[in-house]
């Protein structure tokens, strides 16, 4: 086949080139014919060279076909036919656009309508708080219900009795109308049998001496002037004080009110029974 004679089948089996002969023809150029159009100078390019399935789905490419030969007086039918018989022979192009000339714009979903639901959300939310804020929950009364609420019984009152004093008994008065010497029976309560209890202080210097019942010597010592002696032993006790105007001696708690001395000395000796007695 000539060179010419592929020309002439070109022609007349391609939709392309059936339009892009036609614009020259009649002295077109791409830019005016995509002004003409409103479409942009590539679709063209792509309508002119047969590349179909860089313009998306058939229907769209029919309809720039339709178009394109209409602006330029051709049958479109005519066109539209040599289209189909061209993709039939080559496969049907993938429905999905390889050129993003004519790719329909992804449209986002419009985000007012979230904006618009939360801020109601929020106004609802803060009214709420500001409502219970003031006037609290209302099906909770805040007052009791005094059929309902719980009565605490009062616990009867604890009644104390004073118990009556025991009576105290008074001390027994010694022969002579004196009070008994209390002191001296505590002291001589806590005493063993047969033991005496035996306290001297000392005013001024002396010496003392002091035997039990077995003639033990149970103290025998000089007593300075501030100090004190204390002794417990089995009577009966012998005593005997230096100076007896310089001590004080306490026999069972009963302080003796005068030592039992010779007239005119100062040297003091007795003896101490069982219970506290001077002999």
């Amino acid at each position: 086949m000539s060179p010419r004679d592929a020309d002439v089948a070109e022609l007349t089996s391609s939709p392309g080139a059936r339009l892009r002969s036609e614009r020259e023809a009649q002295g077109i150029s791409h830019q005016q014919a995509a002004e003409s159009l409103n479409l942009d100078t590539m679709v063209l390019a792509h309508l002119e060279a047969n590349d179909f399935a860089a313009l998306g789905a058939p229907v769209f490419v029919k309809g720039h076909l339709r178009r394109y030969t209409t602006m330029l007086g051709l049958d479109e039918n005519e066109i539209v036919s040599l289209y189909e018989h061209s993709t039939q022979q080559l496969g049907e192009p993938s429905l999905v656009p390889k050129s993003r000339l004519e790719m329909a714009p992804v449209r986002s979903k419009p985000r007012w309508p979230w904006v618009v639901g939360g801020a109601a959300i929020f106004f609802l939310a803060s009214a709420l708080v500001a409502y219970l804020s003031e006037h609290g929950l209302p099906w909770i009364d805040a007052t009791p219900d005094e059929s309902t609420a719980p009565v605490l019984q009062e616990a009867p009152p604890t009644i104390t009795q004073a118990l009556p004093a025991a009576a105290s008994t008074p001390p027994i008065a010694g022969p002579d109308g004196t009070p008994p010497d209390v002191t001296a029976a505590t002291a001589s309560s806590v005493l063993q049998s047969g033991q005496v209890s035996l306290q001297v202080k000392f005013a001024a210097d002396s010496w003392i001496e002091v035997f039990d019942g077995s003639g033990k010597a149970v103290l025998y010592d000089l007593g300075k002037a501030g100090t004190e002696r204390t002794l417990t032993a089995t009577a009966p006790l012998s005593v005997t004080i230096g100076d007896a105007a310089a001590v004080a001696v306490t026999v069972n708690g009963r302080v003796l009110p005068e030592l039992p001395r010779a007239q005119g000395q100062a040297l003091a000796r007795f003896s101490i029974g069982p219970d506290g007695s001077l002999r």
